[in-house]
Protein backbone atom coordinates (compact mmCIF):
# COMPACT_ATOMS: atom_id res chain seq x y z
CA UNK A 1 0.00 0.00 0.00
CA UNK A 2 1.13 3.51 -0.81
CA UNK A 3 0.46 6.84 0.88
CA UNK A 4 -2.32 9.03 -0.48
CA UNK A 5 -3.22 12.69 -0.72
CA UNK A 6 -5.92 14.54 -2.63
CA UNK A 7 -5.61 15.07 -6.37
CA UNK A 8 -6.55 18.76 -6.33
CA UNK A 9 -7.31 21.55 -3.88
CA UNK A 10 -10.95 22.11 -2.89
CA UNK A 11 -12.72 24.76 -0.84
CA UNK A 12 -15.89 25.08 1.17
CA UNK A 13 -17.56 27.67 3.38
CA UNK A 14 -19.77 26.70 6.30
CA UNK A 15 -20.76 27.69 9.81
CA UNK A 16 -18.84 26.71 12.93
CA UNK A 17 -20.93 24.59 15.31
CA UNK A 18 -19.98 26.21 18.62
CA UNK A 19 -19.51 29.87 17.68
CA UNK A 20 -21.88 30.09 14.71
CA UNK A 21 -19.47 32.12 12.56
CA UNK A 22 -18.71 31.51 8.87
CA UNK A 23 -15.57 29.45 8.26
CA UNK A 24 -13.71 29.12 4.98
CA UNK A 25 -11.88 25.79 4.70
CA UNK A 26 -9.49 24.77 1.94
CA UNK A 27 -7.97 21.30 1.54
CA UNK A 28 -4.67 21.06 -0.32
CA UNK A 29 -2.54 18.05 -1.31
CA UNK A 30 0.75 17.41 0.48
CA UNK A 31 3.76 15.28 -0.45
CA UNK A 32 4.70 11.95 1.13
CA UNK A 33 5.48 11.82 4.84
CA UNK A 34 4.02 15.29 5.51
CA UNK A 35 1.03 13.98 7.47
CA UNK A 36 -2.16 15.88 8.22
CA UNK A 37 -1.45 19.54 8.91
CA UNK A 38 -3.88 22.28 9.95
CA UNK A 39 -3.07 25.89 9.12
CA UNK A 40 -4.88 28.85 10.69
CA UNK A 41 -4.49 31.46 7.97
CA UNK A 42 -5.90 34.20 10.22
CA UNK A 43 -3.24 33.52 12.88
CA UNK A 44 -0.39 32.29 10.67
CA UNK A 45 0.05 29.13 12.77
CA UNK A 46 0.59 25.56 11.53
CA UNK A 47 -0.65 22.74 13.78
CA UNK A 48 0.45 19.22 12.81
CA UNK A 49 -2.05 16.50 13.68
CA UNK A 50 -0.02 14.88 16.45
CA UNK A 51 -1.08 13.57 19.85
CA UNK A 52 0.91 16.23 21.70
CA UNK A 53 -1.16 18.92 19.97
CA UNK A 54 -4.49 17.63 21.29
CA UNK A 55 -5.52 20.24 23.86
CA UNK A 56 -9.16 19.31 24.62
CA UNK A 57 -11.68 16.56 23.96
CA UNK A 58 -14.77 17.90 25.80
CA UNK A 59 -17.65 18.52 23.35
CA UNK A 60 -15.18 18.44 20.39
CA UNK A 61 -11.67 17.34 19.48
CA UNK A 62 -9.43 20.39 19.68
CA UNK A 63 -5.81 20.67 18.58
CA UNK A 64 -3.61 23.66 19.28
CA UNK A 65 -0.16 25.18 19.27
CA UNK A 66 1.14 28.42 20.80
CA UNK A 67 -2.34 29.33 22.05
CA UNK A 68 -3.96 28.94 18.61
CA UNK A 69 -6.56 26.17 18.27
CA UNK A 70 -8.67 24.37 15.67
CA UNK A 71 -11.81 22.77 17.07
CA UNK A 72 -14.40 20.22 15.94
CA UNK A 73 -12.03 18.29 13.68
CA UNK A 74 -13.48 14.82 14.26
CA UNK A 75 -16.00 14.59 11.39
CA UNK A 76 -13.52 15.89 8.83
CA UNK A 77 -10.87 13.46 10.08
CA UNK A 78 -13.24 10.49 9.95
CA UNK A 79 -13.83 11.22 6.25
CA UNK A 80 -10.09 11.68 5.64
CA UNK A 81 -9.43 8.32 7.31
CA UNK A 82 -12.20 6.60 5.33
CA UNK A 83 -10.59 7.78 2.08
CA UNK A 84 -7.18 6.51 3.18
CA UNK A 85 -5.60 9.96 3.00
CA UNK A 86 -2.26 10.23 4.80
CA UNK A 87 -1.04 13.67 3.72
CA UNK A 88 -3.26 16.75 3.65
CA UNK A 89 -3.16 20.45 4.45
CA UNK A 90 -6.34 21.84 6.02
CA UNK A 91 -6.47 25.63 5.86
CA UNK A 92 -9.10 27.48 7.91
CA UNK A 93 -9.71 31.15 8.67
CA UNK A 94 -11.32 30.61 12.08
CA UNK A 95 -10.91 28.41 15.14
CA UNK A 96 -13.20 25.56 14.12
CA UNK A 97 -14.03 23.35 11.17
CA UNK A 98 -17.43 24.08 9.57
CA UNK A 99 -20.12 21.74 10.89
CA UNK A 100 -21.89 21.30 7.50
CA UNK A 101 -24.76 18.80 8.08
CA UNK A 102 -23.36 17.51 11.38
CA UNK A 103 -21.91 14.32 9.90
CA UNK A 104 -18.99 13.37 7.67
CA UNK A 105 -21.16 13.21 4.53
CA UNK A 106 -20.39 16.76 3.34
CA UNK A 107 -16.68 16.15 3.84
CA UNK A 108 -16.95 12.93 1.85
CA UNK A 109 -18.58 14.86 -1.01
CA UNK A 110 -15.74 17.41 -0.82
CA UNK A 111 -13.15 14.60 -0.96
CA UNK A 112 -15.01 13.05 -3.90
CA UNK A 113 -14.65 16.39 -5.69
CA UNK A 114 -10.93 16.55 -4.85
CA UNK A 115 -10.21 12.96 -5.82
CA UNK A 116 -7.30 11.01 -4.36
CA UNK A 117 -3.76 10.67 -5.58
CA UNK A 118 -1.43 7.77 -4.74
CA UNK A 119 2.09 8.80 -3.78
CA UNK A 120 5.34 6.84 -4.23
CA UNK A 121 6.09 6.32 -0.51
CA UNK A 122 4.74 3.25 1.29
CA UNK A 123 1.91 3.78 3.76
CA UNK A 124 2.95 3.83 7.39
CA UNK A 125 1.00 1.31 9.45
CA UNK A 126 0.87 0.56 13.15
CA UNK A 127 0.67 -3.04 14.22
CA UNK A 128 -1.02 -3.62 17.54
Amino acid sequence: MRQRTIAKAVEIIGIGLHKGVPVKMRLEPLDSDMGIVFYRVDAGVTIPLEIENVVDTKMATVIGKNGVVVSTIEHLLSAVYAYGIDNLKVIVDADEIPVMDGSSASFCMLLDEAGTHELDAPKKVMRI
